[in-house]
Formats: structure tokens, C-alpha cells, sequence
């Protein structure tokens, strides 16, 4: 029991650290969907093409990811704890008690990844989206034994739609 709700506690403060270390570089950096993409409009036929700036994409996962690894090293963990009355198993006494302290020591990996996604929106609509997946492993002491926890967050670093010209006529079979 007092694993189970280690795990969930870390889960949920990992998360928060992810999403807020994520904003927090994009703002620091100005970043929006064209300093990450640039796009080029065929006049011929008016079709878009995207290119991705990679430049500033890898320089931009190398800072959240650096940034992450700081924030977690110095993660308070003094937040984790589970109230003894919750290992009673009697519903009157969860929650109640002096805290079982755990406490995260170390960072075992942090992973990310950029890629894209598109999906249709719609007639000739088409959402795009620079999405980063982030894996993030992290070392739990709870008295007695140690266990490891995986958080894999996926974050959208940007997003727009392309919007095409809607034909005179439109047919849709099966």
C-alpha cells in the first residue's frame, strides 16, 4: 500500500514539474509554431509545404530536457509521505497520522522526443501539431525497499491548422 501510493505521488508531482518546465522554457524563449516550422506556399497550385527548423527544435528539446534534470534533482520530495493511517486498511484512519516519509534521491533517465502529427480537421483542413514525448525515471526510498517510477507525458510544443480550399463538389463512399 505505502508503494502504491508512493508511485501515485510521485507520478502526479513529476507531472506537474514536466508541464511546468516545459512552459516555462517555451516562454522564456519566445518559441511559437513559426520560430518551430516554416511553411512555403506553392503559387502554382497553392498546396503548403512544412519544413521543421531543426536547429531550434533540437536546441529547444536540449533545454527542457537539461532544464528537467535540474528541476528534478532539486524536486522537493518532502511532500511525498503517506499518512500511517492509511496502512491500518480501515477507512476511518486514511488520511489521519504522522507521514511515512519517501523520498526521491535520484533521476535515473529522462527521454524526449519531437515529433509531428498531422490529422485531418475537416474538408481540406489539416491539424498539426509538434508534439514532445518525455520519459522520466525516477528512484523512490520508502522505508525498507527501494522502487523505481516511469512517467511518460507527451506535450504539444505547438499546433495550427492549414486550411485548403473547399472543392465545388464533394463525395464521400463507403
Amino acid at each position: 500500500m505505502v508503494e502504491t501510493v508512493a508511485k501515485s505521488q510521485a507520478t502526479n508531482l513529476i507531472s506537474v514539474t514536466v508541464s511546468q518546465v516545459v512552459e516555462q522554457c517555451m516562454s522564456q524563449q519566445g518559441l511559437s509554431y513559426n520560430d518551430l516550422m516554416e511553411m512555403h506556399q506553392q503559387e502554382e497550385n497553392g498546396t503548403i509545404t512544412v519544413t521543421g527548423r531543426t536547429t531550434v527544435i533540437q536546441q529547444l528539446r536540449n533545454d527542457i530536457t537539461q532544464a528537467l534534470v535540474e528541476q528534478l534533482e532539486n524536486l522537493d520530495s518532502g511532500q511525498l509521505g503517506v499518512p500511517l493511517g492509511n496502512l491500518t486498511g480501515w477507512m476511518l484512519f486514511s488520511g489521519l497520522g504522522p507521514k511515512l516519509r519517501v523520498t526521491i534521491d535520484s533521476v535515473g533517465d529522462v527521454v524526449t522526443q519531437v515529433y509531428n502529427q498531422f490529422d485531418s480537421a475537416g474538408i481540406n483542413q489539416t491539424h498539426h501539431q509538434v508534439l514532445m514525448d518525455v520519459s522520466v525515471t525516477v528512484h523512490l526510498f520508502i522505508p525498507g525497499e527501494i522502487t523505481s517510477v516511469t512517467v511518460d507525458t507527451t506535450v504539444c510544443l505547438a499546433e495550427t491548422i492549414f486550411l485548403g480550399t473547399v472543392p465545388n463538389s464533394y463525395l464521400q463512399t463507403g
